[in-house]
């Protein structure tokens, strides 16, 4: 998937910012570039409101984004045109991508008008959004299923619109197993769930030559998903109890499951700790490892760029690991749509996301995108589940989904804590020397604000 919209971005026809990470004046030729660009047609169009409005849309643009936005402007076309600004996954983790749009939408000027967020972002970006109550009636609202509209509120005020939900899973390779000493024992068990203890123990009696266990470790927001829902598997109000506050033996007893994995049972590579999700599957893959901590959009990421169609044609889901003594817990991803206060065409930008939420673009969503729909009736319509098969196993999931918590702050303090939880998986530092190390920076952070 990523070759085919690589290619589509760059076409002349998309006007599509091109963007490399690798590039020093990136963030500047995509801002730049997209602000020149609607300054251009601003200037030469404004004169005569008949004419074609360019909304600009920033996301990783999928197969299925681009279905629907050829869709839109095909049903309005000669009105307006979605101008789609492509953050390609193999370049933007989702931090970059944050900072990226934080420079565009500090400008102030209209070059975003709609900005997808992780579903964590959306305090954070609120200052440059326009709220969205006005333009959402109470039907339309009741329409979304509750758990994803749930982090698009801010103090009762709806500032985004969800687009759709991703979940955590554990992903295994099937044959391997099969072949494997204890390997059917272990999926028969991994069906019905299974704690991290148990999990380590097949490990080492397998002693496969296979990696065990390959999750990203790297100090990213990816690594701090794998850590939160250890503690909230453990602790499930845990932030709502203690906050940012990682002194508790909950708190270190999660990372702990994660350095042991690395540094006591040799059951996942040192190497690890350099991977985001990209990198973690093609070394998976590549490697044969037996399973890796990823996300139910895999099956569709990989599809049209596959590291190898026929092993991962024996790949299968399975709830991740959760501490003994704790709940199955697996972390919610996704994306909220968000439109720019100094957007001069909200109206447009509404359209094409109420066009979005619609039941037909929400099935392209799930379909061609492979995330969860956000709207009710894809869960309770019979037609859906006797169309997709999997709706029952995605139910199953979305009971143990957790939540990363809400807090304006929260990219400063899970990059803190990315920092030195990596360190101390890499065995660099103790877990209680990636714990003090953290709490210390995040207490700073708060002194700071007060100050301030």
């Amino acid at each position: 998937m990523k070759e085919v919209t690589r290619n589509i971005r760059i076409e002349k026809k998309e006007n599509l910012p091109l963007m490399s990470k690798k590039q020093i004046l990136g963030i500047a030729i995509l801002v730049c570039s997209v602000v020149g660009y609607v300054a251009f047609f601003t200037i030469f169009s404004n004169n005569n409101s008949n004419e074609l409005v360019e909304v600009y849309f920033a996301d990783r643009m999928t197969k299925a984004h681009l279905m629907l936005i050829d869709n839109f402007n095909h049903i309005h076309n000669g009105q307006i045109k979605i101008v789609p600004i492509h953050f390609p996954q193999s370049e933007f983790s989702t931090d970059m991508r944050k900072e990226v749009l934080a420079r565009s939408l500090r400008g102030d000027d209209d070059a975003i008008d709609i900005f997808a967020v992780d579903i964590i972002g959306v305090d954070r970006f609120a200052k440059w959004s326009e709220p969205l109550d006005q333009y959402f009636s109470t039907e339309e609202k009741q329409k979304i299923l509750p758990i994803a509209i749930q982090t698009c509120y801010i103090d009762s005020a709806l500032m985004a619109i969800p687009l759709d939900l991703v979940q955590s899973v554990m992903y295994y390779r099937e044959d391997l197993l099969k072949k494997s000493k204890k390997g059917n024992e272990l999926i028969a068990k991994l069906q019905a769930g299974i704690t991290w203890e148990e999990f380590r123990d097949f490990g080492v009696k397998m002693k496969s030559k296979n990696p065990f266990y390959i999750f990203p470790a790297s100090d990213y927001e990816g690594l701090i998903c794998s850590y939160i829902e250890n503690l909230l598997s453990l602790k499930p109000d845990y932030f709502e109890t203690n906050g940012f506050k990682f002194t508790t033996p909950e708190a270190r007893r999660a990372l702990q499951i994660l350095v042991d994995l690395v540094q006591t049972y040799r059951l996942t590579p040192l190497v690890v700790t350099s991977f985001i999700e990209t990198s973690s599957y093609q070394y998976f893959i590549e490697n044969d490892g037996l399973f890796i901590r990823g996300w139910t959009i895999y099956d569709t990421d990989y599809a049209d760029d596959p590291v190898d169609k026929n092993k991962e044609r024996y790949l299968r889901k399975a709830m991740i690991p959760h501490p003994a003594g704790g709940k199955p817990a697996s972390i919610f991803g996704g994306w909220n749509l968000m439109v720019a206060k100094s957007s001069k065409k909200k109206n447009e930008a509404i359209k094409f996301i109420k066009f979005l939420l619609s039941d037909e673009s929400q099935e392209i969503i799930y379909k061609h995108g492979g995330y969860y729909p956000v709207v009710r009736s894809f869960f309770e319509d019979s037609v859906y589940s006797a169309k997709y098969p999997e709706i029952n196993l995605i139910r199953e999931f979305v009971k143990h989904g957790v939540f990363r918590p809400k807090e304006e702050n929260y990219t400063k303090y899970s990059l803190i804590m990315a920092r030195y939880f990596s360190l101390a998986i890499a065995g660099k530092i103790s877990v209680d020397g990636a714990l003090r190390e953290t709490q210390n920076a995040i207490d700073a952070e708060l002194r700071q604000r007060r100050e301030d």
